[in-house]
């Protein structure tokens, strides 16, 4: 009967962590019991080349890590019952000294911590004291015959996905985590504000990387800590550079070559691999790899792909002889066969729009397609000839990772349109399709059910409206996986029009500062000022939707009841013929209409206001408001669309019910009498967008939407405001400068 040698492999042996020291000495009693005898991974090597024979009853002994336990009490035992070990080390985690005593702590030996402390020691703080030193490493080789090579120079995790598990602050947070935040990240933000998501193999997966925006990329993108997936040449560079590290400092510790019998040998990282680390490791000089794949060690097994059987804590000596038996026979270790599979990740995003107009919707894609390529996602726009959008993307076709920009004005012809689509999300091999506007998310649903062209992309409609939608957009949401709505209210809206919960995906607007202003940056915190008085903006035009006449009507009673010092500012309007009965002689002196301005003019008349008022009569969720909280504004809205969800009455501004001019008066009195509460309230929503409405956050949500999480979240603006509370009442305790909230 054909043979395999098992391979078995262990980590860190100790009451802390891992197996116990007599859980440990189970195994081994089992192994010999079993009549089995322990090898060299040399000579494992020679039986797969075929220069010996596979021998019967033969296994291998792995531990990974290289952590202390191993040689305070891994070792002593392996000597105990005369077997030999292979131990494979990080190698950037090989520190310097004397060597320890082979104790275990209850003896006299050091002090053992569980793995993930260990690995959370030498990543966060550079503490190496929980893992084999080089004296240590030396003499498992000269004193007890035993084997060390290389388990990469620093085991190093990635965020495979963005599905979140948590923050850094929390016990549970994956020690890998650790590497992947850089240390001028983690002493700029506290743990909570550090999430952490999926982890895995940063030699396996690109992942995605805390970053702020990249240089020479966007200046549009804003602030913000995104979430930059790396490229396949990036990945490769990393891999060779660790190997190669791992290996020059294996062959100072072990005296190995890497040629010809001299093999050196490597474990991978969560025991996985890809075509591209694999490529990596031969050329950085290694001549065999350890997994943790399950099948047949016989005669022409891929070096580099050698099979291990993963121990778990829990395991007892019948466990171990059961797996020596099944894996010991070359027909059962293939039938009892286990294969890793790489994860799909999200590496392509297809954007469409059948909308000409550069409208509040199409600039939140526009944020969207920023984020994205922040992200570094590959990004193709479909848009309409001629749409104004264009203009906008334009600066994003260049430079390090460009946008595709696609036009295509073909939507009103659903089935032709639906053949557009496949094809295009074939080429660009789109992970995720984002429709926005009426139609071409109807075409993007065909395309999906259909599977025309072998669609398997995921889609996306995007909502941002209340107004009543197509009467069979249910059926279309069906098809979908995710309809992102930018608030509670919309979505309330599609759920009497039979949308399913399920499909519903909360993802609010998102600001982004003008580059040319503050350096790119969000507006400079608010200070108290210095005069009396207060300004009060309006920005909007002049439909009925947008209540400009409800504004003249509160400003007129603000000026009738002689509020003093109060001036009143217009933005956007440009015919006031249909107003002029609204201005009274007192109006007249205080009003200031600006007419249609540039987004820049926008924010400079934002950042020199006092109080904004949205007095709409209809609303979605406007994006001036999320410009006002940027500037430190306290806002005066009415209960209509998604304004009531960013402004809590008394909390960081007013709300009042549409129409009710004496009650929009009376909150803006009360705001202008009491220049504390405005900046109180100012600082409350210049918090929110920092850390929740920029387009780092904005970009953050998507991404862990379209990774599968059903994210329905309102915004914590009661915990932002118990904050700024405390932090003002401390700043006066103190006597302090203005009190200055949390970046």
């Amino acid at each position: 009967m054909p043979h395999s040698i098992p391979v078995l492999c262990h980590h860190n042996v100790s009451q802390a962590d891992g197996h116990t020291p007599q859980r440990f000495e189970e195994h081994l009693v089992a192994i010999r019991d079993a009549g089995f005898r322990t090898i060299s991974a040399r000579e494992l090597m020679r039986a797969l080349r075929g220069d010996i024979p596979v021998a019967p009853k033969t296994c291998v002994l792995t531990f990974d890590d290289c952590h202390l336990s191993n040689w305070t009490v891994a070792a002593p035992l392996l000597a105990k019952y005369s077997m030999t070990g292979v131990f494979f080390c990080v190698t950037d985690f090989i520190g310097s000294g004397e060597k320890r005593p082979q104790l275990n702590p209850e003896g006299g030996g050091p002090e053992l911590l569980s793995a993930p402390d260990s690995f959370c020691l030498a990543l966060r703080d550079g503490d190496l004291s929980q893992f084999m030193n080089e004296a240590e490493l030396t003499a498992m080789i000269q004193d007890h015959g035993f084997e060390v090579y290389g388990h990469s120079a620093r085991h190093q995790g990635c965020f495979r996905s963005l599905v979140q598990t948590g923050t850094q602050a929390e016990a549970q947070a994956h020690w890998s985590a650790w590497g992947v935040y850089s240390p001028e990240q983690r002493q700029a933000l506290p743990a909570t504000a550090l999430p952490q998501f999926e982890v895995g193999s940063a030699y396996v997966y690109n992942g995605y990387w805390p970053t702020t925006p990249m240089v020479g990329g966007s200046p549009q993108a804003g602030g913000g800590l995104y979430f930059r997936r790396r490229a396949d040449a990036e990945r490769r560079a990393f891999c060779l550079a660790d190997f190669r590290r791992c290996f020059a400092r294996m062959r100072e510790i072990n005296g190995l070559s890497g040629q010809g019998n001299d093999t050196q040998f490597f474990c991978w990282p969560w025991g996985q691999y890809d075509a591209l680390s694999e490529s990596c490791l031969r050329e950085a000089g290694f001549g065999a790899a350890f997994t943790l794949e399950r099948s047949a060690n016989v005669r022409g097994t891929n070096p580099l792909r050698i099979h291990r059987i993963g121990v778990g804590k829990t395991k007892d000596g019948g466990w171990i002889e059961s797996r020596l038996r099944m894996y010991a026979g070359s027909l059962s270790s293939r039938v009892f066969f286990k294969y890793l599979r790489k994860r799909p990740d999200i590496a392509s995003v297809l954007y469409m729009t059948d909308s000409a107009k550069l409208s509040g919707g199409s600039r939140q894609m526009v944020n969207n397609i920023l984020g994205m390529r922040e992200s570094g996602l590959r990004v193709t726009a479909v848009i309409p000839p001629g749409s104004e959008i264009a203009s906008v993307l334009a600066p994003l076709t260049t430079g390090e990772n460009p946008v595709e920009v696609v036009e295509y004005g073909g939507f009103k012809q659903y089935v032709r349109a639906a053949s557009f689509v496949a094809e295009l999300a074939r080429r660009v091999e789109a992970d995720v399709v984002h429709t926005f506007h009426a139609k071409a998310y109807k075409s993007a649903a065909l395309a999906k059910v259909s599977g025309l062209g072998g669609a398997r992309f995921r889609l996306f409609v995007n909502r941002g409206v209340i107004f009543p939608p197509n009467t069979i957009f249910a059926l279309y949401s069906l098809a979908a996986t995710g309809v992102t709505v930018n608030s509670l209210k919309c979505a309330e809206v599609l759920r009497t029009y039979q949308v399913p919960q399920n499909r519903l995906r909360l993802v609010y607007n998102s600001f982004l500062p003008d580059p040319d202003l503050n350096n790119g940056l969000l507006p400079p915190e608010r200070q108290p000022r210095k005069k009396r008085g207060a300004r009060v903006l309006y920005v909007g035009n002049e439909a009925p939707a947008k209540g400009f006449d409800l504004f003249l009507r509160m400003a007129a009673e603000l000026a009738q009841r002689s509020v003093r010092d109060l001036e009143f500012v217009a933005v956007g309007v440009a015919n006031m013929r249909s107003f002029e009965e609204l201005l009274t002689p007192a109006l007249r002196l205080r009003l200031s209409i600006t007419g249609h301005l540039p987004h820049e003019g926008v924010l400079r008349q934002l950042m020199d206001a006092d109080i904004l008022v949205l007095p709409s009569r209809q609303e979605s969720l406007p994006n001036v408001l999320l410009e006002g909280f940027a500037c430190s504004l306290p806002a005066v809205v009415t209960n209509v669309g998604g304004m009531p969800e960013l402004v809590h009455d008394g909390v960081n501004g007013y709300v009042r019910e549409s129409g009710d001019v004496p009650g929009l008066a009376d909150a803006v009195a009360q705001l202008a009498a009491d220049p504390a509460l405005r900046l109180r309230m100012g600082r409350v929503n210049r918090l929110l967008v920092s850390r929740h409405l920029g387009n780092a956050a904005k970009t953050l949500t998507l991404l862990r939407t379209y990774f599968g999480e059903a994210l329905f979240q309102p915004l914590p603006i009661e915990d932002l405001a118990r904050q700024v509370a405390v932090e003002c009442s401390l700043s006066q305790v103190l006597e302090a400068a203005p009190c200055q909230p949390a970046p």
